[in-house]
Parts: structure tokens; sequence; C-alpha cells
């Protein structure tokens, strides 16, 4: 297995790991409101498993060398393999894991609304729009999309942290 699918693969099950704990602390259900800071954990797994994947393709290479496209190209692979494993995860999450996500997010957002001001036909269109856009099949796109944004923007910036080029002379004879 390249190291590249291994480390989308590491990336991907560590993010479903967090998703189920997620759930099962309650922060994709009754206590949806009160787990917003957990949303930073995918961008810190993110960062961690590209950081070492990225690292792990540079250590591979002969006399350790990794340009700046190499790693950009690494990382954005990685990315994208676990992007669409963490796709097909989401439908299956929200499918048949937590149904009720939505009705959840409903409830939680009806109290933020009323707090606000906002009047019952207000919040019934804010309500079709949060229910059109938290379907699984769009959530698993907006995974794909979002996750693939984040994963280019990290890689760009771990490339540059971690690319060594290799010396004048053996680019010349390269």
């Amino acid at each position: 297995m390249s190291t590249t699918l291994l480390y989308a693969l590491i990336m991907a099950i560590a993010q479903i790991v967090v998703t189920l704990i997620s759930f099962f602390l309650g922060y994709q259900t009754d206590k949806i409101n009160s787990g917003a800071w957990f949303g930073v954990m995918p961008l810190v797994v993110s960062i961690v498993v590209l950081f070492l994947g990225v690292k792990a393709v540079r250590e591979e290479q002969e006399g350790k060398y990794l340009t700046y496209g190499k790693g950009v190209a690494t990382g954005t692979l990685i990315s994208l393999y676990s992007c669409l494993i963490g796709a097909a995860y989401t439908y299956i999450h929200f499918t048949y894991v937590n149904p009720n996500f939505q009705d959840y997010l409903i409830e939680a957002s009806r109290v933020k609304w009323a707090a606000a001001g906002l009047q019952e036909s207000q919040m019934e269109g804010a309500e079709k729009g949060v229910r059109m856009f938290t379907k699984p099949a769009i959530q698993s796109v907006f995974t794909v999309v979002v996750g693939m944004i984040f994963g280019v923007v990290l890689s760009l910036i771990i490339a540059a942290i971690l690319k060594r080029n290799p010396p004048a002379d053996n680019r010349a004879a390269a």
C-alpha cells in the first residue's frame, strides 16, 4: 500500500472516530449547542495526519528530499482519498447512526432564532433551508468540497514547512 493511501486511511479512520465520539458525547444530539468547540477536532486531526503523511513521503525519497510541488501533491492526494472515504461514512452516519440529526439541529436552531427575535414565518423558512442542506447526501458532498478546500490549503502550508530541495548539482543531473 502506498504511503499516501495509508495516511488517507489513517485520516479517514481518525475522522470517523472523532465523529462517533461527538455523537456518543451528545454533541450531535441533546448537547448540540454546547459541542461547538468539538468542531475543531477534525481540523486538528487533518493537520497532524497531513504533516505526518507528507513527512513520511519525504523520508522515503532518496536523499530525503521533497520539492514543494511533491509536498502539495502528496497532501492533496491524502486529502482527496480521505474525503472520499469520509463522504461515504458521512452518508452512513447521518442515515443510520444519527438519522435524527436534522431534528436536533432544528430544535437547537429554533431556540437561537427565537432569542434573536425571528418571527415564526422566518423560522419556518430558515428550517426549510437547514433541512435541505443537512440531508445525508448533501452533507456527503459538502464533506468532499470543504475537506478538499481545507486539505489543499493545509497541504500548501505543510509542503512549505517540510520542503527540502536537493542540492543544485543533483537537480542539474536529473
